[in-house]
């Protein structure tokens, strides 16, 4: 469980967050939306532990976090294998072979067991955010944070990683939130979703997506993700400054 209670957060003396609540349980997938600048990094870090709110609560029995980047951030000195082990070295319940050989794993599952010794230059942009999605997944998260990760890739590669995630999920459940710009990758992913509009950043609409993401047709797809950029259409236009959003969304 990931709970967000009343939580303001300011940079510099300029609020960026103001009021935010949401509940996040039971292996759920909250996608974020809004504009840039808007403070969707700042929520992510939060519920990180890495950032704390000037106010509000945040209530959460994770204890193991998995983070991915809209950039795969892997350390291109090390090969794909050494970048995934990194992350479980404080697990002092593994040996150091045992740990390699968890990390060779994750990477057979996502397809990548011929390029476990490869270097990050090495790799097209697509492995290499798969790698960084194996960093993720090999520490077998409570919650999962992600930060635009499919964001600059084509429709084909981002499908696909997509489809991987779903596939992760389903093997290694766990609670997720999710940044985006894309209402289609909103209403594809997403169990529920949040848009943030207005300065400071507020919740100013949430939509639930009930469906069983098997179930989730084309026509279905289509007038969910026309109902969200309806949503980010008038936020765009609205005075932000007089945004009146209450901030909750549960």
């Amino acid at each position: 469980m990931l709970e967000f209670k009343n939580i303001t957060k300011s940079f510099h003396n300029r609020i960026i967050l103001h009021n935010i609540s949401f509940r996040l349980e039971n292996s759920r997938i909250l996608a974020i939306l809004g504009p840039s600048g808007i403070g969707k990094t700042t929520i992510l870090r939060i519920a990180a532990g890495t950032l704390r709110p000037d106010s509000g609560e945040v209530y959460s029995d994770r204890q193991r976090v998995g983070f991915v980047f809209q950039e795969p951030r892997l350390l291109p000195w090390r090969t794909a294998l050494a970048n995934v082990t990194l992350v479980l070295k404080n697990n002092k319940a593994l040996s150091g072979k045992q740990q390699a050989e968890k990390a060779a794993a994750m990477l057979k599952r996502l397809g990548l067991q011929g390029f476990a010794h490869y270097y990050p230059a090495q790799l097209s942009g697509g492995m290499r955010q798969r790698v960084a999605i194996a960093r993720a997944f090999v520490l077998e998260p409570d919650l999962l944070l992600l930060d635009e990760p499919f964001s600059g890739l084509d429709l084909g590669l981002k499908s696909s990683l997509q489809q991987m995630l779903l596939e992760l999920l389903a093997w290694h459940p766990a609670d997720m939130l999710y940044v985006t710009h894309e209402p289609d990758d909103a209403v594809l992913l997403a169990d529920q979703a949040i848009v943030l509009a207005g300065e400071p950043g507020r919740i100013t609409a949430g939509m639930e997506l009930d469906l069983p993401r098997e179930q989730r047709d084309q026509p279905y797809l289509h007038a969910q993700a026309a109902k969200l950029t309806a949503i980010l259409a008038g936020n765009q236009k609205s005075q932000r400054g007089s945004q009146k959003g209450s901030g909750q969304f549960s």
